[in-house]
């Protein structure tokens, strides 16, 4: 797959993270889960490819989607991993407030070459030590035929779904943010404040922490 192609994935993925609000009642959890990602997908698709948006506009507008869907605290605490532990409150909160605006500032943009892609749910299936835990196999398809697979990890809450990881062709989205940071949290002693401070160096304009 093509490094841009990979992007888009990725981008697609996480901008179908948003509530669509209450649907009727279905047979079972997996059905439920197919349903949203089918609607969040197109609802994505429809409010982040206007080629007449800002960047402004377009980052606001998929900063309002992953804020309704996403488990930001569950992708940090992946990312973080053992230096989750000996973080207290306030640097955990901040760390998954700065993670959130580094995803939209990285992915945002990709929606302005926007270039037809559309989206489907392949498979569900549900946890069998957590019934609350669905797992969805998506494709993304190309103009030109070409075939990306993701696979969504869900929890659902009494207010909905919520997103905690995505798998684009194999590659979970927490491992490899946990990879990428794990070498300047190894040069400095684990000091995750530092690391907070060197990601807020490379935000974008448009964040908003």
């Amino acid at each position: 797959m093509t490094d841009r192609r990979r992007f888009l994935c990725i981008a697609l993925a996480g901008a179908t993270l948003a509530t669509v609000g209450a649907r009727p009642a279905l047979a079972s959890i997996e059905e439920e889960a197919a349903s949203f990602l089918t609607d969040l997908g197109n609802r994505a698709i429809a409010e982040l490819t206007d080629g007449n948006l800002s960047d402004q506009e377009r980052v606001d507008r998929f900063r309002a989607l992953l804020m309704e869907s996403v488990s930001f605290p569950l992708i940090a605490q992946q990312v973080l991993g053992p230096y989750w532990r000996d973080s207290g409150d306030a640097l955990r909160q901040e760390f998954a407030l700065v993670l959130r605006e580094t995803l939209i500032g990285r992915f945002t943009e990709v929606f302005e070459d926007y270039q037809g892609e559309t989206f489907d749910v392949a498979s569900t299936r549900t946890s069998s030590k957590d019934d609350s835990l669905v797992a969805a196999t998506t494709q993304v398809r190309a103009p030109n035929g070409e075939i990306a697979k993701l696979e969504w990890f869900m929890k659902r809450h009494e207010q909905g779904f919520r997103i905690y990881d995505v798998t684009v062709e194999g590659v979970r989205l927490s491992a490899s943010l946990q990879e990428e940071y794990k070498a300047v949290l190894g040069q400095n002693d684990g000091d995750v404040a530092d690391l907070i401070a060197r990601m807020k160096a490379k935000l974008p304009p448009t964040a908003k922490l």
